[in-house]
């Protein structure tokens, strides 16, 4: 006797996309790209191949929409900081703690999945390389503006030059995102930040 299944036949399982993109965001940031196998994705998931082809399509098109998923939420989260009126030298010292809590948040992988995933595969992978590279400068031109508008403000001296403050930024979250992925601890990234903060804003007795 053959028992008859309450489901139509063909209908896809349902789920939250958003959240299964974001557990293919954690098993591409801890992993990077090659080495997440189509099983690893699908186990990390929880859908089945013929589901992830049909909603994401091919691997290397979930990897670019996990780049954007990831860009959108946790790689945003630094920039919260920028959103304050404060001392410019007290946002900045907050926007680096703030990238220092995400590259060592408990639970998640280390590090950054842009600097330290994607760019790796940005050698060899022009779309990756496109959309990396579109990042990085709507990222420097977004820091910036905020340097811009301080300056205007009268919270930051015209001696600094925004773009160039902007780039050194980004530089020094680049290099918390690398120290982090081998495993140095908040405390010295912590310290590193200090050291670079009384470069970018020395004080003056």
């Amino acid at each position: 006797m053959k028992i008859k299944s309450s489901r139509p036949p063909g209908r896809p399982r349902k789920f939250d996309r958003d959240k299964v993109l974001d557990r293919a965001v954690t098993t591409f940031w801890a992993k990077g790209y090659s080495r997440a196998s189509l099983q690893d994705l699908t186990e990390s998931m929880g859908i089945n191949r013929p589901s992830l082809y049909a909603t994401f399509g091919s691997k290397h098109d979930l990897f670019m929409e996990v780049i954007d998923r990831y860009a959108s939420t946790f790689g945003r989260l630094p920039f919260s900081a920028l959103k304050s009126n404060q001392d410019v030298r007290k946002v900045v010292a907050a926007f680096f703690e703030a990238s220092i809590r995400c590259a060592t948040s408990k639970g998640k992988p280390r590090g950054c999945l842009i600097a330290n995933v994607a760019t790796f595969e940005a050698e060899k992978d022009t779309q990756v390389r496109e959309k990396v590279s579109g990042m990085f400068a709507d990222t420097d031109r977004a820091i910036s503006d905020y340097f811009r508008a301080a300056e205007d403000e009268g919270r930051l001296s015209h001696e600094h030059d925004p773009q160039a403050l902007a780039r050194m930024v980004i530089s020094i979250t680049h290099s918390i995102a690398t120290r982090a992925r081998v495993g140095a601890s908040r405390k010295q990234l912590s310290v590193l930040v200090n050291d670079f903060m009384a470069v970018l804003f020395p004080t003056t007795n």
